[in-house]
């Protein structure tokens, strides 16, 4: 707690300090051809125990996050071409790989109804939740082990009226942990004034994991499946996503709710012997926020997963004990409060606090959150 006090005032005083000096920089600058910004995406998260903890999910990372994370943290160059095309360069922190990596690198092509994107890029299905919050959404997180979700890829979006579709198709190996195929990716959204529903699916029809020990954790981003039932167990098959979003966004309140699913198929080969599995993943989000000034706004969130498993062949029940996954009644939760304050315009000031439960044990959490977003050029 000591920790956090510290960098919570650090924090503020930064802000002030920047808030004086810089007071309106950018104002009175018109927006050119060329842009270059300075991104600063700073957290720190405090908890009564690790966080966060094990859950019965296959490749469930139990890496302990408490500390400081800073994905998101880089620079990008922006610059547009023509008045329809437009390129993205960001070189950003990786917490997984511990190095600077190259985050986005698109061109886009836009019309007044369309947008074409070619490259490295976040596909809009890892936006679906409930996203404005520093703590990742816990479905996210499970599914990733990663609150940050990059492709190699095409997407397409068209908006007719207060309709918009998407559809992309990238190569799947960036973001979703063993795939190896591409991910299709399909949705719809619309929004009429304050009110909006939207819905998105992404498909990965081969999918190879390696699950290195009996406690299923560290979290692979990369399909390292050697030695399939012999060395370790693995799962072969294919993912199908869903995530579906609806709610009210008023001048000064707003309510929003976001559903998430996962299903995977395939055969788990294990050194106890092979199965065949099918697997679910659950999530109902709710929130609810108020924005108190013009500079001060806070939310309430509340989130449910419910986890499930079906296990066919010889010692399928072993097995399942092996990898974590025998207990399918776990239904982990998690309820949090937001306050952030737009401190200037390049600076956000937050904190959130949480209480959590997964495997019957409760867990109070504390995340400071710093964003800048500076432009140097």
């Amino acid at each position: 707690m000591k920790n956090l006090l510290l960098i919570s005032a650090s924090l503020i005083l930064a802000a002030a300090n920047s808030a004086l000096a810089h007071d309106g920089p950018h104002d009175d600058e018109t927006a050119g051809n060329t842009q270059i910004n300075l991104l600063t995406h700073v957290r720190y998260l405090s908890g009564d125990s690790a966080w966060p903890s094990a859950l019965p999910v296959l490749g469930a990372s139990t890496e302990d996050r408490r500390g400081a994370w800073y994905s998101g943290s880089g620079i990008e160059w922006r610059q547009r071409w023509t008045p329809e095309m437009d390129t993205l360069l960001m070189a950003a922190y990786d917490e997984h790989e511990q190095r600077v990596v190259l985050d986005h690198a698109v061109i886009r092509y836009q019309t007044e109804s369309a947008q074409l994107a070619l490259g490295r890029q976040s596909p809009v299905f890892a936006d679906a939740g409930l996203s404005a919050w520093a703590l990742p959404d816990l479905w996210l997180y499970t599914v990733l082990g990663d609150d940050h979700w990059h492709e190699d890829g095409l997407a397409l979006r068209y908006t007719t009226g207060n309709l918009t579709g998407h559809a992309g198709v990238f190569n799947g190996r960036h973001g979703y942990p063993g795939a190896e195929s591409a991910m299709w990716t399909a949705g719809l959204a619309w929004q009429d004034g304050p009110w909006f529903v939207a819905g998105h699916a992404a498909y990965l029809p081969d999918v190879n994991r390696a699950f290195a020990t009996d406690a299923h954790s560290g979290h692979s981003h990369l399909g390292q499946a050697v030695g399939c039932g012999k060395l370790t167990d693995c799962l072969a098959g294919k993912s199908t996503l869903l995530r579906a979003k609806a709610g009210w966004l008023g001048a000064r309140y707003w309510l929003q709710s976001a559903w998430s699913w996962q299903r995977q198929d395939g055969q788990l080969d294990s050194t106890l012997g092979r199965v065949a599995y099918q697997g679910e993943l659950n999530s109902l989000a709710l929130e609810g926020g108020a924005k108190i000034t013009d500079t001060i706004k806070l939310a309430l969130r509340h989130e449910w997963m419910g986890i499930a498993h079906e296990l066919a062949g010889v010692n399928a029940a072993q097995i399942a004990s092996k990898n974590g996954i025998a207990n399918s009644d776990e239904q982990p939760r998690q309820t949090g409060i937001r306050l952030s304050w737009q401190a200037h315009p390049v600076h956000l000031l937050a904190v959130e606090l949480y209480q959590t439960r997964r495997n019957g044990e409760s867990n109070h959490l504390a995340m400071l959150q710093w964003q800048m977003n500076a432009r140097l050029y």
